[in-house]
């Protein structure tokens, strides 16, 4: 989208590598626009939650475009940018052409929830949805929604869940140092590292921590 000025939480937009995303879009709309296989199409995969909302939705736009002129049949799909609300994407597309269009949400529950034990996983997820539901400017969203990524995971632990040797979220539950286990390929494809080193890099910073 551009370069993002943390301290003023303000962007400089680089439309270049907008219209190039949109022009990848055409480009496999061409090669496999009407492939039987094919069901639905989805531009970006999780745009950043401090994305520019406005020109992420002029992308979605431009991109539903080019995927309705080649085959109007494909479902359009696009992520919520983690902002799963009414207010923010209802008016995305007019109420009267909304066809075809799904709003795509990521429900990972080891980032929400802390269950006592993991067979109240599934159970906490359900809660979790079911509060929403109460929730209107969560049912209030016109498209439907699907649940493309998910995951029963019960906690955040590992290390190298969110960067290089770092992580991100605060710990759900207590961690408990697991010992990473060793390949079971042989030599000379079964490649171990040094478990002697004290630590191992690369290093990852969040930057905004």
């Amino acid at each position: 989208m551009g370069e993002y000025d943390f301290k003023t939480g303000k962007w400089t937009i680089n439309w270049e590598n907008i219209h190039w995303g949109v022009r990848n879009v055409k480009t496999l709309m061409e090669w496999w626009g009407h492939h039987p296989a094919l069901y639905a199409i989805e531009p970006a995969n999780e745009p950043w939650d401090k994305s520019d909302l406005n020109v992420l939705k002029d992308y979605y736009r431009m991109a539903r475009d080019v995927v309705r002129g080649i085959n109007p049949d494909v479902k359009f799909v696009f992520h919520e940018s983690f902002h799963r609300s009414a207010k923010v994407w209802n008016d995305l597309f007019p109420d009267d052409d909304m066809e075809n269009v799904i709003l795509d949400t990521h429900p990972y529950m080891a980032f929400w929830t802390s269950e006592d034990h993991v067979f109240d996983t599934a159970s906490g997820y359900c809660a979790k949805y079911q509060e929403e539901l109460f929730d209107s400017d969560t049912t209030s969203i016109k498209y439907p929604m699907w649940a493309g990524e998910w995951s029963l995971a019960t906690d955040v632990c590992a290390f190298w869940l969110n960067g290089f040797n770092d992580f991100r979220d605060p710990y759900t539950k207590p961690c408990k140092w697991v010992d990473c286990p060793y390949s079971y390929m042989p030599e000379p494809y079964g490649v171990d590292f040094d478990r002697s080193a004290e630590s191992i890099g690369p290093y990852g910073t969040f930057p905004y921590s």
